[in-house]
């Protein structure tokens, strides 16, 4: 039987907590990596990405659970007056993705035969840093109300927000690699801004949250399979061109940034689980394909 051949770009969506659905489907389609020629990611996708590929997932996710097990409150207003942070999620999801690229994590990730993109967002030319996280993140929440079902945002880039990506294999230490995924998930008050080569950014979404088009002109991918973290419209989802959109079939149980329920997370990851077969006849013929 001939060799079954790559060309496949996997695209992994931001969405805080809710891009654990995506665990849950690469769980079920461990076999795509070998059909991979390239990944795109995005904010939490990223450290989904960095979970799977450094073969640390499980702990990883125990880790997360035992790291955030003192959290009661997402959100603590009386914090700021007793010189603590307003929100606990920082820290923790630092000490995660360090956790994740430890024993080995690292060195997996960078060994991967594929270049692994993280979308970062750079600031409008002249904006403060502050002034443009709350214009960027205000703006990404504006859009996504007037434009319901949207998969592609386009309001940040027409403020001046500009598209950065980075490949994890080229981070030359953990640490950086650490701090390219919290980067591209950069939305302060939950997590700080990011900096990258020199550069302050943003979370990746103020640009794409979904960020397919990372992939749209890399040599070798000839199909993409796109893993969303919540539902949309009937027409949106599913073949679309020479893209399959994966979405949850109903809303995951957890919320963007809510570490009191790791509970709700376990559940999120069973649905990716759960949906993963029905998903699989549309990616069986997506990959039909690439041979």
């Amino acid at each position: 039987m001939p060799e079954r051949g790559r060309g496949l770009g996997l695209v992994f969506a931001g969405g805080g907590n809710r891009a654990f659905y995506q665990l849950g489907l690469m769980r079920a389609w461990d076999d795509l990596w070998s059909r991979a020629s390239a990944v795109a990611a995005c904010s939490a996708g990223a450290c989904v990405v960095a979970m799977l590929l450094s073969g640390r997932a499980e702990a990883t996710a125990d880790f997360w659970k035992r790291r955030r097990a003192h959290v009661t409150r997402n959100i603590n207003w009386l914090h700021p007056l007793v010189g603590k942070p307003l929100a606990p999620h920082a820290p923790i999801y630092r000490d995660t993705v360090n956790f994740c690229l430890a024993d080995g994590g690292f060195e997996r990730i960078r060994s991967q035969p594929f270049p692994l993109l993280v979308l970062t967002s750079r600031l409008p030319r002249g904006l403060p840093p502050a002034a443009a996280a709350v214009l960027g993140l205000a703006t990404y929440s504006l859009e996504k109300q007037f434009k319901r079902g949207l998969t592609h945002p386009t309001w940040g880039r027409q403020l001046g927000f500009r598209p950065a990506a980075f490949d994890m294999r080229d981070c030359a230490t953990a640490e950086d690699l650490a701090t390219l995924i919290l980067a591209s998930s950069a939305t302060p008050p939950f997590t700080p801004l990011g900096r990258v080569a020199g550069q302050t950014v943003l979370d990746g979404g103020l640009v794409d949250n979904v960020p397919a088009f990372l992939l749209d002109d890399l040599p070798g991918v000839t199909r993409q399979a796109v893993l969303m973290s919540r539902p949309y419209p009937a027409e949106i989802v599913g073949r679309q061109g020479r893209r399959l959109y994966v979405a949850p079939l109903t809303p995951p149980p957890v919320s963007r940034w809510d570490y009191t329920r790791p509970d709700l997370v376990e559940a999120t990851i069973a649905q990716g689980e759960r949906e993963a077969s029905l998903h699989r006849p549309a990616l069986d013929a997506l990959l039909d394909e690439l041979c």
